[in-house]
């Protein structure tokens, strides 16, 4: 696996030391093929090749994976940035499935794996001759992970499944709306990074039952599902509550119906802007940090019931306060009185933050194609393992020699598949 490991930007604290370690890493001899596009499965597949498995990524000749151009500038191979995040330190192969030979090759590849992780359609698997169940007659100790749209079946699972699809299905827009009533999309693909966070969880969770078991099994993470488990803990507060509501849901004020979103602001100051969660304590801690003791007296606020019936009124008495200070000056107030509040940066200034610095949390990397570039660190901290800073990129099918020949092809046989059109390597053999 062409992997280099990079000094990081900042330390972290000797525990956490995530180079040279004594031990190897989480995933160390898992290898992992998938056939995966756009964000969520090539984000699952990164993250297993942080943990230090070995992850072989199979595009087609005539429909490699979208994300490479996607209409974004990029070096050689359509590459972007986006594409680069998503799938560095993979290898790529490229194979024709309409051919015979090809599908032999891609099953023998799939079939020989730890992991095999897809994204397409349902049924797609299967069409390839791909599905769990004459993967696991090959090979019984394989984990099959498959990220769906709207579940392995039913009466939507042909339809498309983008992320601002599921957002509208499940009510995040519904959550996001402004103080016009107008709906919004949360603006990041917030359901397929979750996705892929879940089935990394799914594939770690059923290679830890193989330890035990011997056995393989499939893992399906329907991106709805995937959704709704992440919106409802805070996203759904208010539908929780409809069996036995506390307050009678034709009186409750339109800011319950968002909470404890509608609790969290962004307020200006003389210089800046500040984050912060008006509803969170110590009251008497943005009361003192602010000079408004009259607030702790004050009927509409003193009780925490009352300062959530009248929230309106509290978020524009409080910006009304922290518009007089800098942000330095308004930060510094609340940390001596212990209240949370974090300074609004821009995406550009992330990598300045002290922590973020502190923590190594980010890596400056030379990336194919595109130069110089920043990327997150490998966020598990283990204390006695190694993950991976991987930067390797290719082109579609740059590996598919290497891939295919430690398969068992010979050097001959694939300069036959090369010429027949099986196997293919962007811009000519390498």
């Amino acid at each position: 696996m062409h992997i280099e490991r990079r000094a990081f930007v900042g330390t972290r604290d000797a525990s956490f030391v995530l180079m040279k370690k004594s031990g190897e890493s989480p995933l160390a001899g898992i290898t992992v093929v998938e056939i995966t596009s756009i964000y969520s499965g090539p984000m699952a597949g990164m993250m297993l090749g942080e943990l230090g498995a070995e992850v072989v990524k199979v595009e087609s000749p005539d429909g490699p994976d979208p994300l490479r151009s996607g209409g974004l500038a990029g070096g050689p191979d359509g590459v972007n940035s986006i594409f680069y995040s998503l799938n560095r330190g993979k290898r790529f192969c490229s194979i024709n499935a309409k051919t015979d030979r090809g599908r032999e090759l891609l099953f023998d590849l799939v079939a020989k794996a730890d992991v095999f992780l897809h994204n397409m359609r349902p049924g797609k698997a299967e069409a390839l001759g791909l599905g769990y169940d004459a993967l696991r007659t090959a090979n019984p100790g394989i984990i099959c992970g498959a990220i769906t749209g709207h579940g392995p079946d039913g009466p939507e699972a042909h339809l498309p499944a983008y992320d601002y699809v599921v957002q509208a299905k499940l009510g995040m827009v519904d959550y996001q709306r402004d103080r016009e009533g107008r709906g919004d999309l949360v603006r990041q693909v917030v359901v397929d990074k979750t996705s892929a966070n879940a089935l990394v969880q799914g594939v770690l969770a059923a290679l830890y039952m193989r330890e035990k078991t011997g056995r393989g099994q499939s893992v399906e993470i329907p991106m709805v599902a995937a959704g709704l488990a992440f919106l409802w803990p805070d996203g759904m507060a208010a539908a929780h509550a409809e069996l036995n509501p506390a307050i009678p849901l034709e009186q409750m004020p339109p800011w319950l119906e968002s909470a404890p979103g509608s609790f969290l602001v962004v307020l200006e100051t003389t210089d800046g802007e500040i984050a912060t969660g008006i509803l969170l304590p110590p009251w008497d801690g943005l009361c003192l940090a602010l000079e408004r003791t009259d607030w702790l007296t004050d009927e509409r606020f003193a009780e925490q019931l009352g300062r959530v019936l009248n929230l309106p009124e509290l978020i524009e008495e409080v910006a009304s306060e922290i518009a007089k200070y800098s942000t330095a000056e308004v930060l510094a107030r609340f940390e001596e009185h212990d209240f949370a509040a974090g300074r609004v940066v821009t995406r550009r200034e992330v990598h300045e933050d002290p922590t973020v610095q502190h923590l190594g949390l980010i890596s400056e990397q030379a990336a194919p194609g595109l130069g110089q570039v920043r990327q997150p660190a490998p966020m598990w901290m283990f204390s006695d393992a190694e993950t991976e800073v991987t930067t390797s990129l290719n082109s579609t099918g740059g590996d598919s020699r290497e891939v295919l020949e430690e398969l068992g092809v010979s050097g001959n046989e694939f300069d036959q598949l090369l010429d027949e059109g099986v196997v293919f390597i962007a811009g000519g053999d390498q």
